[in-house]
Order: C-alpha cells, then sequence, then structure tokens
C-alpha cells in the first residue's frame, strides 16, 4: 500500500500511506460535495442559460430545421440505397452458391477431366472451274457456322440436358463447338464438339447427344443453305489435367467470399445509421443541456478539490495517524484517546471506525492501559514529564490522570519544551519522557526536535500518548 514518497526534515525518505491518504480524503466529503455541487449549479446553469437564448434565436432555430430536413433526407436515401444494395448481394450470394453447388464443371477434380470429341468434315463437292471467269459460290463456311450456332443455341441446349439429366446453363459450361482454320485463318471444313465430364461415360453421353442433333440439322440446312456431306473424321475419350479449372474453382470461390465480406460491410454500415433526432423546444434543450454540463461540472469539481486535498496531505507537516509515530521515529505508542470536541456525525464515526481511530473510548480505562505501559517501559524511572505539542490544558489533565495511576513514580506536567522554558528547566530532573500528541494539531517538525532535545541530554524517551 506504499507507493508515494517525500522527504522529511531530517532528509530521510518517508512513505506516504496510500490508505492514510485515501481516508484524508474520503473525511473531507463535505468540501469535496460542496464544491461539486457548486461547480455542478454554476457549469450547468451557464450552459443551459445559453442553450436556451440560442434555441429562441429565430435565425439558429430556422438553420436548426433546415440542417434537420437535410439529415433526415440523407438518412433515408442511404437506408434506401443499402436496402436495395443488400438485397441484391443476397440474391448474388444465393445464386453463386447455388452454381457452387450444382455446377458440374466447378465441382470437377481438375487432374481428372474426362473429354469426348469428335471431328466433323463437312463437303459441298465444290470445285473451281478451269478457264471460267465466273466460279460458282463456296457455302462451306456459311454451312459450319450454322452448325455452330445451331449446336449452341439455347433450343438444343435444353434438349441435350433433359435427355442427360441436368440444367442449360450447367451443361453449356462443358460443350465447346469450335470451327478449324489454318494457320492464315482460313476456315478448314472442319467442325470440333469437345464435351468435357467427370467421367468418360457421361462425356460421351452427351458427345452422342449432340452428335444426334448433328444429324437432324442436316436436312434443314442442306434446304436453306446448299446440298453438302458431314461425316466423323475422329472420335475419342480420354482423360486429361486441366490447370485453367483449377484457377476458375479458386477465383468462384474467392468470390463467393468477396459477396458475403460486401455485404457484412453494408451490414454494418446500415446498423451504424442513425436517424437525425428533431430538435427540442428551446426549454427542453436547455434542460438536457444543463444536466449534461452540470454532471460535467460536478465530476470535474470534485476531482479538483480532492487533487487539492492529496497536495495537502502530501505537503503537510500535521501528525495524521498514532502509526506515523512508529514508522518514523520509533516511538512506542502507549495509548489512543479520543481528543473529545464536537461529537462526530454518522458519517465521520463510520469513517473513523473503518480506519480504526480510538473513538467513543473510556478514558479512564484507557489511561489505566497507558499508565500499565508506562510501567513496562519505565522500568527503575522515578520521575516522568508529561510534554508535547498540544495545548498546556491537555497535558496537566493527561499528567493529573496518569499520576493517579502511576502511584510511586513522580509525574511532572509540561508544556511544549520549544516554546516554555520552565519546561525545558524541568527536563534534566526527569528519568523519562512521555509525549502527548494530538492528530491534525501536533507537527512532526516539532516533535522531532522534541526527540532530539530529549535524546541530546541522555533521557529516554518512554513513548506516546495520541489523541485521536
Amino acid at each position: 500500500m506504499k507507493e508515494s514518497i517525500m522527504e522529511n526534515n531530517s532528509n530521510e525518505v518517508v512513505e506516504i500511506d496510500l490508505k492514510d491518504l485515501m481516508f484524508a480524503v474520503l473525511h473531507k466529503w463535505r468540501p469535496v460535495l460542496a464544491v461539486a455541487v457548486i461547480m455542478a449549479v454554476l457549469l450547468g446553469g451557464a450552459k443551459g442559460t445559453m442553450t436556451y437564448r440560442n434555441q429562441n434565436d429565430p435565425e439558429t432555430a430556422k438553420e436548426a430545421r433546415v440542417t434537420y430536413q437535410n439529415d433526415l433526407e440523407l438518412y433515408e436515401k442511404n437506408k434506401s440505397t443499402y436496402e436495395r444494395e443488400m438485397e441484391n448481394l443476397r440474391t448474388d450470394i444465393a445464386n453463386q452458391q447455388e452454381y457452387l453447388d450444382h455446377s458440374i464443371w466447378i465441382n470437377m477434380s481438375p487432374y481428372d477431366v474426362c473429354e469426348a470429341r469428335a471431328d466433323l468434315f463437312v463437303s459441298t463437292g465444290y470445285q473451281i472451274m478451269p478457264g471460267m471467269e465466273y466460279q460458282n459460290r463456296d457455302n462451306t463456311d456459311t454451312i459450319l457456322q450454322a452448325y455452330q450456332s445451331l449446336l449452341t443455341s439455347s433450343a438444343v441446349l435444353e434438349d441435350v440436358a433433359k435427355q442427360v439429366k441436368t440444367e442449360p446453363r450447367y451443361l453449356e459450361e462443358l460443350v465447346e463447338v469450335t470451327i478449324g482454320a489454318n494457320q492464315d485463318g482460313q476456315l478448314n471444313r472442319m467442325l470440333t464438339i469437345d464435351v468435357k465430364h467427370t467421367t468418360k461415360e457421361d462425356a460421351k453421353e452427351v458427345l452422342d447427344a449432340f452428335l444426334a442433333h448433328v444429324d437432324d440439322m442436316h436436312d434443314r440446312i442442306a434446304t436453306s443453305i446448299g446440298e453438302h456431306t458431314v461425316s466423323i473424321v475422329n472420335e475419342s475419350v480420354s482423360a486429361l489435367v486441366n490447370l485453367n479449372l483449377a484457377e476458375l474453382q479458386r477465383q468462384q470461390t474467392e468470390k463467393l467470399t468477396t459477396l458475403n465480406d460486401s455485404l457484412q460491410t453494408k451490414q454494418t454500415a446500415y446498423d451504424e445509421l442513425e436517424e437525425p433526432k428533431e430538435v427540442d423546444s428551446s426549454k427542453r434543450a436547455a434542460l438536457k443541456s444543463a444536466i449534461k454540463y452540470g454532471i460535467l461540472g460536478g465530476i470535474l469539481g470534485g476531482f479538483l478539490i480532492v487533487f487539492g486535498i492529496c497536495v495537502a496531505f502530501v505537503m503537510s507537516d500535521k501528525l495524521y495517524s498514532a502509526k506515523e509515530l512508529r514508522s518514523r521515529y520509533k516511538v512506542k505508542v502507549l495509548g489512543r484517546l479520543s481528543k473529545g470536541g464536537k461529537k462526530a456525525g454518522a458519517i465521520d464515526a463510520w469513517l473513523n471506525r473503518l480506519e480504526g481511530r480510538a473513538c467513543n473510548v473510556n478514558a479512564e480505562t484507557e489511561y489505566g492501559l497507558i499508565a500499565a505501559n508506562i510501567r513496562n517501559y519505565a522500568d527503575g524511572m522515578k520521575t516522568i514529564l508529561v510534554t508535547g505539542d498540544v495545548d498546556s490544558e491537555v497535558l496537566r489533565g493527561a499528567a493529573e490522570a496518569l499520576e493517579k495511576e502511576l502511584s510511586g513514580i513522580r509525574v511532572i506536567s509540561g508544556n511544549c519544551m520549544l516554546e516554555d522554558a520552565e519546561t525545558v528547566k524541568k527536563l534534566p530532573e526527569c528519568d523519562g519522557v512521555v509525549f502527548v500528541e494530538q492528530c491534525g494539531m501536533s507537527k512532526y517538525s516539532a516533535l522531532e526536535l522534541e526527540i532530539e532535545r530529549v535524546k541530546d541530554l541522555g533521557k529516554s524517551v518512554v513513548g506516546c500518548v495520541v489523541l485521536e
């Protein structure tokens, strides 16, 4: 409990007991409360008055209403925007989650992609006529483009999807229809249908369904564009590794995470929106302001007075408690008496009991205990001087009470030896000295000088009686 330190008159380091400091503050509860109330009234009243005057100003009231209306419109706009954006994000998240759950392509292992492929050759029998200035038109490229367009149309995708029991959007990812081209970019009459799936059997099933549609399209394209033949020049089923698929899967998973993060961010911003409050009436606003600043003023006032009490306690030279005599000067405490005077109130009495001070002590009983301690500590002494840094009446009363209890020992009553020459003259006559000191009145510096004078004369300090 001992942390803070200060230096006494002999340059010795003296520790400040934080428990004593706390009780010193608590015993000053009346001024603390008074200053806190005064500061609360002053600060709260001043702020309340200023607020009331400002609120009653027509120009200020008009500006407040305009500001409130603008803030309200902005709030409603932001609220509507956040709600719309969150709804869109929830829809996107649901769609993305459904896609990740049901897409065949996304759920396929990139290290075991099964592929079924067919290369078709389209021939129109076109020949260049030697020596002819005008040649017939070659429709091969148009026919190839027609097959590609029809095979990737929504009608064909829906029909094949029904056959293989999946959805067209998931089937579309598995099928690729391309037209072959030479290095110079010219089409080479080859049409390739490439199907990827989780198993070779499924890939072959989808490929066969598309090849069946090629047969169905032949007559329609021949009628609308021109006669031709379609032959399968290569058909294969294999398994391969597709690292691009692994990257795509990672991107699609991250997309879902990003959508969820965006939704959380929007939700947080939405929750933090605060609807602006309409301007209170002048009286209501003044009351709120007065209460707010009144509380602030009370806290500030209480802090200032407590700080002042702490500074005064640290800087004070007055005796605070009996244990300080033991810790500072190694003086035995013979006993503790109530200093009397005005009776302590209920709160002060309660604080005294908590602190362990002598309150409501029977003086006669305590003097008997003090006398017994003196006999124990003053073995062989015949004369004892009673002195201290207190009123002379207190010293005489203590000497008389001890004289009654100490039969066989002469008790001499003195005054403060720092101020009374007669007391100093009595000092050589005694064998020991009993100090009587009072908390809040006696000074450490005076007591230190008294002890020094006693020891300089070779006399013993029997102990000290403390009035609390």
